[in-house]
């Protein structure tokens, strides 16, 4: 028995002894201070309506013109290839076996009225000047003169796709950064399909396997969109929408632009965004 007192005494010792250190460096404590937290900066992204036409022979250089600018300042441009205007450019010929596709849409034509491009390729940037048409290298400079205003609001887009109806739930909510006054606003929300693979000529080239890029679908909310209710600074308004995509189009390069803009007279888009439909 005496024998295992001096072991039990030592390893008891032991143990008080490591137990009992001082940790020369305790664990840091992270303190988060809210005032510097930030929540992500909101631009004012531009819609860029470029007319183009399947037949029209120099429409791909407005085509090129507005990839190149998507690619300098991405998601702050929204493209959109509106097939209206001259139809000598946009009629389908049909039984030719060639440009058969007819990609012009009501809602397009009902544009191509009101802000008439007098010559293809043209381009609306944020429909100002009450929808003028710029030549494509006035594009950028367009552009870069509302790139950098302070966003009106903000639009964030959720989409639900229903593949087997192939119809797609569409809530719009508007966040209103500043107050939006006396102007009346509009709110449109449109569809878009990227990646049409189809005829298109090009100069004295008919291409069979062209790339159409950001081809307008139609209109969810009608043509002209509806009128805005809630735009006091700091207002959220959520809309909803169903459309049903064409049994032709290919879901995965279909996209949901919804924008708002001052209505008649002055139309000019204030703020816009695009989201993939799946």
């Amino acid at each position: 028995m005496k024998k295992l007192i001096l072991p039990i005494f030592i390893a008891i010792t032991t143990i008080l002894f490591f137990s009992c250190d001082k940790v020369e460096t305790p664990l840091a404590q992270t303190v988060i201070d809210e005032d510097t937290l930030t929540t992500p900066t909101v631009v004012r992204r531009i819609l860029m309506e470029e007319y183009t036409g399947h037949y029209c022979t120099n429409c791909p250089q407005g085509a090129n013109e507005m990839q190149r600018l998507a690619g300098v300042y991405g998601d702050q441009i929204i493209p959109i290839s509106l097939h209206a205007g001259d139809v000598t450019f946009n009629e389908p010929h049909t039984g030719s076996g060639s440009y058969e596709t007819d990609f012009r849409t009501p809602a397009g034509d009902t544009y191509a009225i009101q802000f008439p491009p007098n010559g293809l390729p043209k381009g609306m940037v944020s429909r100002k000047n009450a929808g003028e048409g710029f030549q494509v290298n006035q594009w950028e400079s367009e552009f870069l003169s509302l790139k950098d205003e302070t966003p009106l609001a903000e639009i964030t887009i959720v989409n639900t796709y229903n593949a087997t109806t192939r119809e797609v739930t569409i809530d719009v909510e508007t966040e209103w950064l500043l107050d939006g006054g006396s102007t009346v606003y509009k709110i449109q929300v449109g569809i878009t399909e990227d990646h049409i693979i189809d005829w298109q000529l090009d100069g004295s080239t008919n291409v069979e396997f062209y790339d159409h890029r950001h081809v307008f679908r139609g209109a969810v909310n009608n043509t002209w969109g509806e009128a805005v209710s809630t735009k006091s600074q700091g207002s959220k308004d959520t809309k909803s929408y169903t459309y049903t995509l064409n049994a032709a189009w290919n879901a995965d390069n279909c996209e949901v632009v919804a924008f708002i803009y001052k209505d008649s007279p002055d139309y000019e888009i204030m703020q816009a965004n695009i989201k993939y439909v799946k």
